[in-house]
């Protein structure tokens, strides 16, 4: 599976990646694991996946989420990357105006999937 990350999603990463420094191993994880873990479909090809945050000991129900957009079956696109223990939800209105931003940066960068 293919992960394209945005500058929109790297924003977000380094943010987080600043208070949590163990994120870097625990993304890593998830992408090598992508195909395993299951998912929780939000709506729309828009799906939530629970990350363990390592920074801290706590289970993956206070780690981080991220919201990812499948573009297809090989290709996924980041939404979304948060602390459980920072942000409780994501607001639809949120995940729409980010899914937006993203499929313009898409579009004007030209990726190739």
């Amino acid at each position: 599976m293919n992960i394209i990350q945005t500058k929109f999603f790297n924003n977000q990463f380094e943010k987080l990646r600043k208070k949590y420094p163990r994120i870097l191993n625990d993304f890593d994880i998830f992408k090598n694991n992508i195909n395993l873990e299951p998912f929780s479909d939000l709506w729309n090809w828009v799906f939530k996946y629970r990350m363990k945050n390592s920074s801290i000991p706590t289970w993956k129900r206070w780690g981080f989420r991220i919201i990812i957009l499948f573009l297809d079956k090989n290709n996924i696109v980041p939404l979304f990357i948060y602390s459980k223990t920072e942000i409780e939800n994501i607001l639809s209105n949120d995940i729409i105006k980010a899914k937006e931003i993203i499929l313009k940066e898409l579009v004007t960068k030209k990726y190739k999937f």
